[in-house]
């Protein structure tokens, strides 16, 4: 196959998966408003999926700012570069790219971490759960075929040019009886005994 089909089908395929991914975001905030809508409690103006995000995103922001202060860089780029580090971790690792596995992992992690640090102790085990909870979500995605078992290559190790061939045949070699004697030969010489 040309390499230009094989380009095109692979934007083709990211193109189809951003749609389906923005789809299924849409249908998921719809899900989540009419569920907080079922709740006695009043809604808030912002969608449900957004107040999630919130509980994740507000802490890592106010993180990065306080740890950028003395930084010759701000604290929003800080903050955009932290947000396409998760997204090369999730399409890195949806795509099968080891590293981006790792950085996929490492990402979740230290998210987690910055949300525990960065929230008041009386929603701190909650916030950390939705969290993580949203981190193993998304890692089905960026994980996908992962496999721990490991895989075992048995190949044969390639022969030198100098090393002779030996060719090697199960045979049985049997020698050929020696004829019987007939009955009219003599039986008068006999070798000589000293």
């Amino acid at each position: 196959m040309a390499n230009w089909i094989k380009a095109l089908l692979i934007l083709t395929g990211l193109c189809t998966l951003v749609i389906l991914l923005d789809t299924a975001g849409d249908i998921l905030d719809a899900a989540l408003n009419r569920l907080t809508d079922a709740l006695p409690t009043p809604q808030v103006d912002t969608g449900a999926s957004g107040e999630f995000w919130c509980v994740i995103d507000n802490p890592v922001r106010t993180y990065i700012t306080q740890h950028t202060a003395g930084l010759p860089v701000t604290g929003s780029a800080v903050y955009t570069f932290w947000q396409l580090t998760g997204l090369f971790g999730l399409i890195g690792g949806f795509i099968g790219a080891t590293g981006a596995r790792i950085t996929w992992t490492c990402w979740g992690a230290a998210t987690v971490a910055i949300v525990w640090t960065t929230t008041p102790a009386d929603g701190r085990t909650v916030t950390t759960g939705i969290a993580v909870l949203v981190c193993t979500i998304a890692s089905t995605v960026a994980l996908h075929g992962l496999s721990l078992r490991p895989v075992v290559n048995n190949f044969p190790p390639p022969t030198p040019a100098f090393q002779p061939q030996i060719e090697i045949r199960p045979e049985i070699r049997m020698p050929v009886p020696a004829a019987a004697p007939d009955d009219n030969t003599l039986d008068n010489v006999h070798p000589l005994q000293h």
